[in-house]
């Protein structure tokens, strides 16, 4: 396991295969969602040791610095191309894991990008409406005028989780939150705007789509949201469900890990 920054000061963790079977050219990248870090899939990793694994903090969250404070879904997908060009993985098969946020930007780089991506994994992804800008852009008022990341830390995790969330579950929830600056939590809203910007015309995506949606998620839910996705991905889609809300990768990762195996195999 290797940790590190790239030139452009992004974080990464990178996890070399165990194995030499014909999956050792594959990479399976974890893109996290908005108020999140690379250590929301981190129970995952050890399900997949035939795989490599690349681990992301997206730009202005976690341990990767901001360059942008009007942050778009094309900046953070050039910064996920710069990291593959820089590790040297450019030639290598890509599995794209892709939570919330990061589920659309999955689909925008399967739409916008020539990297060589095998299949996709969204895992309780977000689709671009102006209901969810407005969301956004009303977390941004709330922390522009706190200043500090509490008010969303001492609420999401107990709105955004299921029925069967833990006490630690939702610990580990506010404290990825907590993990975030209030300037770097705003520009990823303002990614998430960004998606207005640019057709998703799922329909152009040929590639093996997993999608995975918690049956209690108000976030990313069934009307208006996964339907939307998974209609547009019909001839690529397998459509799964989990009895969870967003957080699906620590409300159950056993649960997901199962899903996703079953899947890339």
């Amino acid at each position: 396991m290797n940790s590190g920054f790239t030139t452009n000061h992004q974080f990464y963790t990178y996890i070399p295969s165990t194995t030499t079977t014909t999956t050792s050219n594959k990479l399976l990248i974890f893109l996290h969602g908005l108020g999140s870090s690379q250590n929301f899939y981190y129970s995952l990793i050890s399900y997949f040791t035939d795989l490599n694994i690349l681990l992301i903090d997206n730009e202005g969250a976690g341990n990767s610095k901001l360059f942008h404070e009007n942050l778009t879904l094309n900046d953070l997908s050039e910064n996920v191309v710069s990291i593959v060009q820089e590790l040297g993985f450019i030639n290598h098969e890509l599995i794209l894991v892709g939570h919330s946020m990061s589920g659309m930007l999955v689909n925008y780089m399967n739409l916008y990008t020539n990297l060589k991506i095998i299949q996709n994994i969204l895992i309780a992804p977000v689709h671009s409406t102006k209901e969810l800008s407005n969301a956004m852009n009303s977390r941004i008022d709330i922390l522009n005028k706190s200043q500090e990341l509490s008010p969303l830390a001492n609420t999401i995790p107990i709105s955004a989780t299921g029925p069967q969330s833990t006490g630690l579950q939702k610990a580990f929830i506010r404290q990825l939150i907590l993990g975030n600056s209030v300037k770097g939590y705003c520009a990823n809203c303002k990614a998430i705007i960004s998606g207005e910007n640019y057709e998703f015309n799922y329909e152009k995506i040929n590639v093996p789509t997993l999608l995975v949606y918690g049956e209690y998620d108000k976030t990313s839910p069934w009307i208006g949201c996964i339907e939307e996705i998974s209609n547009g991905l019909s001839k690529v889609v397998t459509l799964k469900k989990l009895p969870v809300g967003h957080w699906i990768a620590i409300e159950d990762d056993q649960g997901l890990a199962t899903l996703m195996k079953e899947f890339i195999r």
